[in-house]
């Protein structure tokens, strides 16, 4: 997975941690901050364009953009090696990740648009351009650290819908793509390039024993509404892979719920 710093408006007041890090924060007005930082990303000025410097087997540019208003930066991915093949990527997972948090109302995509970018004496490339944050920390460089939160029980549910979402999207975990916010604590998540596999099963080695109740509410929506909002992005078999396993993964949700009781199984996310 790469490795990427990302960056959001100075209104989150990040502050730096180490040369890698960063997070993302919506509160109850995602929707409109989602629009806002979305329409930034299409339509800002590309000012300068920064090739090789954030590494990653992807290739990301980064991305200096204005709109006349703030200078704001983001990362901007074009491969896209549809499956079959050799090591099929494609930046348009990363749009369909962002859609899929905006579509269960979560907050652990950082906004990230489609856009075609050009550089000089290039042809124009069309690819995902993300917002990029500041103020973070990895969980590999958290927990080198040694750093706890100071509240472990909201940290550990943020991982456990984590640990959810990256089944639905069957997108392994990276300990350099979790970031996380120095001062609240948020946790979020970047790099779906490789998700989506056409798998109908969920991630080996992971256990899934509790969820948020915002993603359990978004597991519930009828499928079509889901295929509707993935079909831009993904392909007929990763979408009806997408679908068998947000199945598998309602049920093993509502097996644990009869077993324990909804208390036991579904929490809600702090503000």
């Amino acid at each position: 997975m790469d490795r990427e710093i990302l960056f959001i408006p100075a209104i989150l007041s990040f502050f730096m941690i180490g040369s890698f890090g960063c997070a993302f924060l919506f509160v109850d007005q995602g929707t409109a901050q989602q629009k806002e930082l979305e329409a930034f990303l299409k339509t800002a000025k590309v000012v300068d364009i920064e090739i090789g410097g954030l590494g990653g087997r992807n290739e990301p540019w980064r991305i200096t953009l204005n709109d006349q208003k703030m200078t704001r930066k983001g990362i901007f991915k074009y491969q896209d090696r549809p499956a079959p093949g050799f090591f099929p990527v494609s930046y348009k997972r990363e749009i369909a990740a962002y859609e899929l948090t905006k579509l269960f109302k979560m907050d652990i995509v950082p906004p990230v648009v489609e856009r075609e970018i050009l550089r000089k004496n290039d042809s124009p490339r069309k690819g995902s351009l993300q917002i990029m944050v500041e103020g973070c920390v990895t969980e590999m460089d958290r927990r080198a650290r040694k750093l706890e939160p100071p509240d472990a029980k909201a940290f550990e549910n943020a991982m456990e819908e984590l640990n959810v979402f990256e089944n639905l999207t069957y997108c392994p975990r990276d300990m350099k793509d979790i970031l996380i916010h120095k001062d609240t604590w948020k946790v979020c998540r970047v790099d779906f390039m490789e998700a989506f596999d056409t798998l109908s099963e969920l991630l080996p080695e992971t256990t899934i024993s509790r969820c948020s109740r915002r993603l359990y509410l978004g597991l519930q929506l009828d499928p079509k509404v889901i295929e509707a909002a993935m079909k831009p992005y993904l392909t007929v078999k990763e979408i009806q892979a997408l679908l068998d396993r947000r199945n598998m993964i309602l049920e093993k949700l509502q097996i644990l719920i009869k077993d324990k009781g909804e208390p036991a199984v579904l929490f809600d996310i702090k503000p």
